[in-house]
């Protein structure tokens, strides 16, 4: 009885590793798309160094090429799911309707034509469950307006992205030390806290924020930003201050 309970979990135990299980989770971030390791190992680090987020914050990874999962995947109990991540089965088996949140990767780094894959697996989210927060990588800048159309919450485009980087770095040197420490989920980082009632201007926001041990540099109001304001600079109902802190700001 023991041998034959054994082998059926060693034999669950490996199709879990090559993609082929039903997974049953909910609350958990799905990760589409592994270009390399090294990048998804990343991603990971980060997303599970996030206060918000945590260290043991379930994660499943969908991939329709990568045969088995890498073994330091493994080792950080990531979950894989192997399929075309742009057709329902494959969205079922990885509970996507019981997700959190998508980030869709490029399958292909730095190759514009990984946008075309990445806009339908975004349109095949969100038809199935548009309730799930997706964050979207793209190469080609022209894309942003599609994916933004075809329903996902946020994208960032990693041409322009390093075009910018370049340039500030060409300009002030250093630039990319700071923004690296900022982006990342350790030291310092930026934050977004709504406002509380009864904060008229930024001044009084700054002020509060200085308190907590945070330095306020702008407003987010319907997704633009303005920073280095005046500290008459009224708020309204639904702003956020942009501070830098080393944890979350709570009010």
């Amino acid at each position: 009885v023991l041998s034959v309970a054994a082998s059926s979990l060693i034999e669950s135990k490996n199709k879990e590793i090559r993609g082929m299980s039903t997974l049953s989770l909910s609350g958990h971030l799905v990760v589409i798309n592994f270009p390399d390791l090294s990048k998804v190992e990343r991603v990971i680090r980060e997303l599970r160094h996030d206060d918000a987020l945590g260290d043991q914050l379930p994660i499943v990874v969908i991939d329709e090429d990568l045969e088995e999962l890498p073994v330091e995947l493994q080792a950080a109990h990531i979950h894989y799911v192997r399929g075309n991540p742009a057709r329902d089965a494959t969205l079922h088996r990885a509970c996507i309707d019981d997700s959190s949140q998508a980030i869709i990767l490029s399958k292909r780094t730095g190759d514009a034509h990984s946008d075309h894959q990445v806009l339908a697996v975004t349109l095949a989210i969100e038809a199935r469950t548009p309730g799930v927060i997706m964050v979207v990588e793209c190469v080609d800048p022209e894309t942003e307006e599609l994916l933004r159309k075809a329903g996902c919450d946020h994208v960032v485009c990693t041409t322009r992205f390093d075009a910018a980087f370049l340039a500030s770095e060409a300009r002030s040197p250093g630039t990319q030390d700071v923004i690296d420490d900022l982006l990342t989920n350790h030291g310092q980082q930026l934050f977004f806290t709504p406002i509380v009632g009864g904060t008229k201007d930024f001044a009084a926001a700054a002020a509060a924020c200085a308190a907590r041990g945070h330095l306020a540099i702008g407003v987010r109001r319907a997704k633009r930003h303005e920073l280095n304001l005046d500290g008459g600079y009224a708020l309204l109902a639904g702003d956020s201050v942009i501070t830098i802190g080393a944890s979350p700001l709570r009010f």
